[in-house]
């Protein structure tokens, strides 16, 4: 369990200034893994199968690419992971991380309600959305790669999200537990 840790507080608090964008969706890419480590879902949706870890990615195939790379030899809970390139929110059938990128307010706010109560957790990267209510969000604080996690939408969307997640996160509308 150290070895995760220092693991996450590395991949957490890398650099990413003078990388390439390429990189920077690398380290995206594997603190997905990272994060899912902590991170129980509704139903048990993501333990204990033998189907694929579902990754869907909206409007980003290049986002997409890199995280079908990063995980080409290598699991997320134990699971195979397919990533899926979706160009339309339609196209969306079950899968346990839907990754948003940057979009109309009106547009992410249609998601997200079509989601809401799906087993689903929305990652974004994108200032705002944690508030609008994605569930997990990247950011770059001082060149450093950091992310904000809504509670309020884990809770309600039925997360269990470990307590060391929520130490090493900014949290939004948070909640008493």
């Amino acid at each position: 369990m150290v070895k995760i840790q220092a693991i996450w507080y590395l991949i957490l608090f890398f650099s990413v200034t003078g990388y390439s964008q390429t990189t920077e969706f690398e380290l995206k890419a594997v603190a997905l893994e990272k994060i899912a480590l902590f991170i129980d879902w509704p139903g048990n949706n993501a333990a204990a199968s033998t189907s694929p870890f579902v990754i869907a990615v909206l409007d980003d195939p290049e986002f997409g690419d890199v995280i079908r790379d990063v995980y080409r030899n290598h699991k997320i809970k134990e699971r195979v992971v397919k990533v899926v390139n979706l160009s339309d929110i339609s196209q969306l059938t079950e899968c346990q991380m839907l990754y948003l990128p940057q979009m109309k307010k009106s547009i992410l706010e249609k998601i997200l309600a079509r989601v809401k109560k799906l087993p689903v957790l929305t990652v974004g990267d994108t200032d705002g959305y944690a508030s609008a209510g994605c569930i997990i969000n990247f950011f770059n604080l001082d060149g450093k790669l950091r992310f904000e996690i809504n509670q309020k939408a884990m809770k309600s969307t039925g997360f269990n999200i470990d307590y060391r997640l929520l130490r090493v996160a900014r949290i939004v509308d948070p909640v008493n537990i």
